[in-house]
């Protein structure tokens, strides 16, 4: 088992764009595929709640978009921080980001954008902070 993190890129395109900025575009790339999938789930949970009982709908929602984020990062090995280049050699890593990644598509858009939110907060702060030195 290797500790610590190392970047991964597929080719040497990556390497270049890693060089220019190129993880900030890999890194929205990575938030923009979070949030579709938490659409798709979002929307896959709401038509599946119109045939459930309505007395405990919060209950089946939570449960059912639940083992569908799991389903698919699962299933398609969709982590966000191997996505995002960060790597480890333990295999309880790879499941704990899976596992990560499939609650955090389960939570629905709502928490991606507040993650987005806060980056573009940020991005603008130090624009701020470059255009006053």
């Amino acid at each position: 088992m290797r500790l610590g993190f190392h970047a991964s890129f597929d080719d040497e395109e990556g390497m270049e764009d890693n060089q220019k900025g190129g993880y900030q575009n890999k890194m929205g790339k990575v938030l923009v595929a979070l949030l579709d999938l938490s659409l798709v789930v979002e929307r896959v949970t709401e038509k599946i709640l119109y045939l459930l009982p309505k007395d405990r709908s919060r209950i089946y929602a939570w449960i059912i978009s639940s083992l569908l984020g799991l389903v698919i990062s699962f299933s398609f090995r969709f982590g966000f921080i191997k996505e995002l280049g960060l790597e480890t050699g333990s295999h309880i890593a790879q499941w704990v980001d899976y596992f990560i990644s499939g609650l955090l598509i389960a939570s629905g858009s709502e928490p991606i954008h507040s993650i987005v939110d806060a980056l573009s907060f940020k991005r603008d702060e130090l624009k701020r902070k470059a255009k006053r030195v």
